[in-house]
């Protein structure tokens, strides 16, 4: 699946409407990371952090509470976040905190398996 996804046009295919535009948020496009539901970085005031790379799915659950997938009728945008621009927010977020024990749950309104640097993404929080 990494393979297809690192092509635009498989990625386009399998994970998003015709009808949908593909955002790729990185630092030169100049979209915050913090204040958006679909993407980005999400803070509740805990030590916890919600990290949103990816706002794709590759279904379309017909329960599903935020109309994912290919067959969607309400979304009008999917969203990827730079790996390199999500982290430096991160690790940002977590000075500004000043917590030690901080965690980093990985969540999307569609599904995180979709995002292609999700190993490095790991990886990269753990540190």
């Amino acid at each position: 699946m990494e393979k297809r996804l690192r092509d635009g046009n498989r990625l386009k295919e399998t994970l998003r409407s015709s009808r949908t535009a593909l955002v790729k948020v990185s630092e030169r496009s100049k979209i915050p990371l913090i204040g958006a539901i679909p993407f980005g970085l999400i803070d509740r005031g805990t030590n916890v952090i919600q990290v949103r790379p990816s706002s794709m799915c590759p279904l379309s659950c017909i329960f599903c509470s935020t109309d994912a997938g290919p067959n969607s009728r309400t979304r009008i945008a999917e969203y990827l976040v730079d790996l390199d621009y999500i982290i430096s927010y991160f690790e940002r977020l977590v000075d500004f905190k000043g917590i030690e024990d901080i965690e980093a749950h990985i969540d999307t309104v569609g599904d995180p398996l979709t995002y292609p640097h999700l190993i490095e993404l790991i990886r990269r929080l753990k540190r």
